[in-house]
């Protein structure tokens, strides 16, 4: 059986099953590396050797890729080392930020927040990829504040708009390929039962938003509107994950 070593950097960011489930199906072991257990200090990143992994999976969480935390540091370093050798990596969020991070990109502030279904506006590259062209209806649940610029000998996969607090919107990269690596500013392993969780676990997010969306508004429009989109993004992401599965891990 393969081993998948899982990065969680918060308690409600999970695989969701969706993404457990094709995993297992695939006869992956998930192996979880539970970040946040050394919160709010972040010390401690004990993965296990390299060589022991076939495939990484670094989720979101609530910090930033910028942030001087220890735990961050070695990761960083760690999906550095990984990419180097030819490991398949998948970051989301947080930890596609710290992907372009360690291939020499930057995170930054994007100037607004999104917490709700977003769209990709998909590059003819990222539409011929093998894994990310799997993607059929544009359309993403997102949760973030900041993005990352492509690296060097990466491949822009797709981009989106975000509104900034100040009215103006500004383009960002939402998805990149690293040769067998895959990073998205986007949530492909939601859920509708995990973005409940995340509605009563996060509700301040919908505020820093600004104060051009009122914060309640937003939270039901964001689970009412995923609630009819779930069973589109749970199908079309998970054929993104076997083929990611099986072209590459």
């Amino acid at each position: 059986m393969k081993r998948a070593l899982v990065i969680r950097h918060a308690p409600v960011e999970t695989l969701a099953a969706n993404f457990t489930s094709v995993l297992q199906s695939e006869n992956f072991q998930l192996e979880p590396l539970n970040i946040f257990k050394d919160a709010p200090v972040y010390r401690s990143f004990q993965a296990p050797p390299l060589e022991d992994i076939g495939l990484i999976i670094a989720l979101g969480g609530p910090m930033s890729a910028n942030d001087d935390y220890p735990a961050l540091r070695e990761e960083c370093e760690y999906l550095r080392s990984a990419m180097a050798a030819g490991k398949p990596v998948m970051g989301i969020c947080l930890g596609a930020q710290i992907m372009a991070k360690a291939l020499g990109g930057k995170v930054e502030a994007t100037g607004g927040y999104q917490f709700g279904l977003s769209r990709l506006l998909i590059t003819e590259k990222g539409a011929a990829d093998p894994v990310f062209g799997k993607i059929d209806v544009p359309l993403a649940p997102t949760l973030h504040g900041e993005c990352f610029t492509i690296p060097k000998d990466a491949v822009k996969l797709a981009e989106g708009y975000m509104l900034c607090r100040d009215g103006a919107y500004r383009r960002i990269n939402m998805a990149f390929q690293y040769h067998d690596s895959y990073a998205f500013q986007f949530e492909p392993q939601l859920t509708l039962e995990e973005l409940k969780v995340w509605n009563k676990e996060f509700p301040g997010d919908y505020e820093l938003m600004g104060d051009r969306f009122d914060a309640r508004e937003e939270s039901a429009r964001n689970l009412r509107e995923f609630a009819k989109f779930a069973p589109y993004h749970e199908a079309q992401m998970r054929e993104m994950l076997l083929a990611f599965l099986r072209n590459v891990a």
